[in-house]
């Protein structure tokens, strides 16, 4: 592992006596967090997760598991975006409704405990706008991956250095974001979504997306490596889609970034 890389991270920590990580499940907040973890020992960090119908339960689960591994506290927060007109509307702004929602329950957790608050954007999503940025700006969360210009490799290596789970965990944003911009998010969409993921988990798939067209349509993306299986199974998938009283739309090669 680069040491040069890990001081240039360590420098973020330096002006601070410990840290809150809004973690999520992913291998950049946990990582974050473990990094955090090291400098500071478990006892001067926390972790705060916000639970609501967009989270997957797989990415619960990895946060909860990592707190664990870390023995560093995870507090839980029931989050209600979903009751919030601008997020249900699902504009474009979406990422920026969540984020509002999160800062504002876990900045009160955070200082209550005197510690400052960062999530785990690194420094190769600065390369596409992202609306949830905005917020943690206006709300002056720390990032400490980004500032050290931690790319993604960057992040999966040192992950792996300090042995964690989730080091080649594939990205895994929320479930609304399998809902196309412009098409409202429904709390039935996002149930949708979990359970059809859930299945598709255990039916042994790896990477892909269920994404919800309309009210009764989805569309199946897989990786690369899945796809001609996927194919293979276009009648069981079929019959997933309909078990949600939804049409199978089509199976197609998943791509990051891209919308229903």
């Amino acid at each position: 592992m680069n040491r040069a890389l890990i001081s240039t991270l360590n420098k973020q920590f330096e002006p601070h006596d410990g840290l809150a990580v809004a973690v999520s499940g992913g291998v950049d907040s946990s990582l974050l967090l473990a990094a955090a973890c090291e400098y500071y020992g478990a006892n001067n960090c926390l972790a705060v997760i916000a639970v609501s119908p967009s989270l997957g339960v797989c990415e619960l689960e990895a946060a909860r598991s990592l707190c664990q591994q870390l023995d560093v506290e995870l507090v839980e927060l029931q989050s209600n975006e979903i009751e919030n007109p601008a997020y249900v509307a699902n504009d474009g702004t979406r990422c920026y409704w969540c984020k509002q929602e999160l800062f504002k329950l876990a900045i009160p957790v955070a200082a209550q405990r005197g510690l400052p608050l960062a999530y785990g954007e690194n420094y190769d999503d600065l390369k596409q706008p992202r609306a949830g940025r905005k917020s943690a700006e206006q709300n002056k969360i720390l990032a400490p991956l980004r500032t050290a210009k931690f790319t993604k490799e960057d992040v999966r290596m040192y992950a792996r250095f300090l042995n964690l789970q989730v080091a080649d965990k594939p990205a895994a944003p929320c479930l609304a974001s399998r809902i196309a911009v412009g098409q409202a998010v429904s709390l039935d969409s996002l149930n949708i979504v979990a359970s059809v993921e859930t299945q598709l988990r255990e039916l042994g798939y790896k990477v892909f997306r269920s994404r919800v067209i309309g009210t009764a349509e989805l569309a199946f993306e897989f990786s690369d490596n899945e796809l001609e299986r996927a194919e293979s199974q276009r009648l069981q998938l079929t019959e997933l889609a309909a078990s949600h009283h939804c049409q199978l739309l089509s199976i197609a090669a998943y791509r990051s970034g891209s919308v229903a």
